[in-house]
């Protein structure tokens, strides 16, 4: 997730990592490959209606209710595929559990990758009834990122070798804004045969910002086996412009088994993480 990276394009933290050498932009991926799409300039802006919603937010059926939730932690191992090739990257652990912002309930949401060479960590304050973003900061290497959200707006800046930046947009309600938050709300959308729908996404860039149109769609179903075990799962396709992810959600007690992100930057490559263990 990079030429931009989020979720597809390049992110500001894999930037970095790239600048630093080949190798150490294999292992960032591994952190902002993480669940989201981005990249040049943004498709046109869809206007479907969306019913990827929060109870009590806009939209229509299919709404999700975030207090459904649970403290809960999912460890992955990821590898980077390519043709036949298989290249070992470490772990990734995605945790939620309950905590407070500035005394306003919420959801923590923490991406965490080891392993790899390059530490990296990913948290989000979101709104405990309806997964809203309120805090959210990254950590990769010497690239730091930190943003709050106040109504419809986001404001923080970037910090790397390169320089600071100051980072200011407005945010669609519903909007992503990461790889752990993505995967949290794949639980809670009410997958079926043929169901999709389309959320905004937001790409934090190195020299830009921008919120992009995103397809979530169910393609199909099938039998995964991973090191946690074997699951029946949904097949759910996540596509922002060029890029894309595909997501093995379970179909009992919604998680993701398992997700294969395309990295566009190395022709073919993806970015697999599959379920190793369960921590609930």
């Amino acid at each position: 997730m990079v030429e931009k990276c989020s979720w597809g394009s390049m992110s500001w933290i894999e930037s970095v990592a790239r600048a630093r050498s080949r190798l150490a932009a294999v292992a960032a991926l591994a952190f902002l490959a993480r669940g989201v799409l981005a990249q040049n300039p943004p498709p046109p802006v869809d206007t479907a209606t969306r019913r990827v919603a929060p109870t009590g937010g806009g939209g229509g059926g299919g709404k999700f209710d975030a207090l459904k939730l649970q403290s809960s932690q999912f460890v992955y191992l990821t590898t980077l595929e390519r043709d036949a090739s298989t290249v070992a990257l470490g772990t990734r652990t995605i945790t939620v559990s309950p905590a407070s912002y500035v005394g306003i309930p919420t959801w923590l949401l923490i991406e965490a990758r080891a392993g790899d060479g390059i530490p990296a960590a990913d948290s989000l304050y979101a709104d405990i009834a309806s997964l809203r973003p309120i805090h959210w900061s990254a950590t990769s290497g010497d690239a730091h990122l930190a943003l709050e959200f106040r109504s419809d707006s986001a404001f923080g800046g970037t910090s790397s070798p390169a320089g600071r930046r100051t980072v200011s947009l407005p945010v669609p309600s519903g909007t992503l804004v990461s790889g752990a938050m993505l995967e949290t709300v794949l639980r809670l959308l009410p997958l079926a045969t043929a169901w999709e729908d389309s959320i905004p996404l937001l790409s934090v860039g190195i020299g830009s910002n921008t919120v992009l149109p995103t397809r979530i769609a169910v393609i199909g179903e099938d039998r995964v086996r991973v090191p946690a075990g074997t699951f029946d799962c949904w097949v759910v396709a996540v596509h922002a412009d060029q890029t894309k992810g595909l997501y093995w959600v379970t179909k009992s007690d919604p998680i993701v088994a398992r997700s294969a992100l395309d990295v566009p930057m190395m022709g073919g490559a993806q970015l697999v993480s599959a379920l190793a263990r369960i921590a609930k």
